[in-house]
């Protein structure tokens, strides 16, 4: 049986003006992007959660309890203008984990970087600048995001509401289903095995490539669906002046072009 215990964290960390993107580490948890408002004065990135700590033996959680609370950071020495945030880890050599559940708010204006090394769900609200985000395996949640977005998770199900502008998600394994308010450059969903459901403001004028290696492809926009071999389904064209791509895959699933209503 493992042992726990659980201690709630909050802070903030300043950085200067010669930051120009703020990267997120952590190995475990559940991580809320929110925005920080705009404001006078130094630049800074907060967090307010809980961590939980784990361990399979009372010696490994007293060690992992004496691992500072707070989360650190520092200009990274080999990529220049980016600042660092660290979530508290378990010691090297103990069999443990500490993983952060809360929120870390960052100016929205601000593009950032998450690296969950291990489990996280991420979930970012209001960004207006570039984010691009990686879990090993975690739920993806995005809402209201106008900046880009390129994520990836092993294993996990990708939600994005009234997204606008570029979108590059990938998981081995999971469903996605995307609300699109107006198309960047290029919106590219694959999965390993899950089902696709891309909804695409109707006026839209895009150029599209979708395939289902074992799976079904459907479309509100009357473009031809082909049937390639047994199982596999795969849907090109064009509409309009093709401004944006649309890109959509599925190993094993069924893939959805939707027209999303303006009302």
């Amino acid at each position: 049986c493992a042992n726990r215990s659980v201690v709630t964290t909050e802070g903030a960390l300043s950085y200067g003006p010669e930051v120009k993107k703020i990267r997120i580490e952590m190995t475990n948890g559940t991580l809320d992007v929110a925005v920080l408002e705009e404001g006078a004065g130094v630049s800074e990135v907060t967090w307010q959660g809980g961590l939980r700590r784990d361990s399979l033996s009372e010696e490994g959680l007293e060690q992992i309890e004496q691992v500072p609370t707070v989360m650190s950071g520092e200009l990274d020495p080999e990529e220049p203008g980016t600042f660092v945030v660290r979530c508290p880890i378990s010691p090297a050599g103990i069999e443990g984990m500490i993983a952060y559940e809360g929120n870390i708010r960052v100016l929205a204006t601000m593009p950032i970087e998450v690296v969950v090394s291990n489990n996280g769900h991420v979930t970012m609200v209001g960004r207006k600048a570039f984010s691009k985000i990686r879990t090993r395996r975690g739920d993806l949640r995005f809402e209201r995001c106008f900046g880009g977005i390129e994520a990836n998770t092993g294993q996990g199900v990708l939600i994005a509401y009234d997204h606008e502008g570029d979108l590059d998600v990938s998981t081995g394994l999971g469903d996605m289903q995307v609300f699109l308010t107006k198309l960047g450059k290029r919106v590219t969903l694959s999965t390993g095995q899950g089902t696709v459901q891309c909804h695409v403001p109707g006026e839209s004028e895009f150029e599209v490539d979708a395939r289902a290696e074992i799976g079904r492809i459907g479309n509100d926009f009357g473009f031809e669906v082909r049937k390639v071999g047994d199982y596999s389904a795969a849907m090109t064209g064009v509409r309009g002046g093709g401004e944006a791509e649309v890109i959509l895959r599925t190993a094993s699933g069924h893939i959805s072009l939707i027209r999303r209503s303006t009302d």
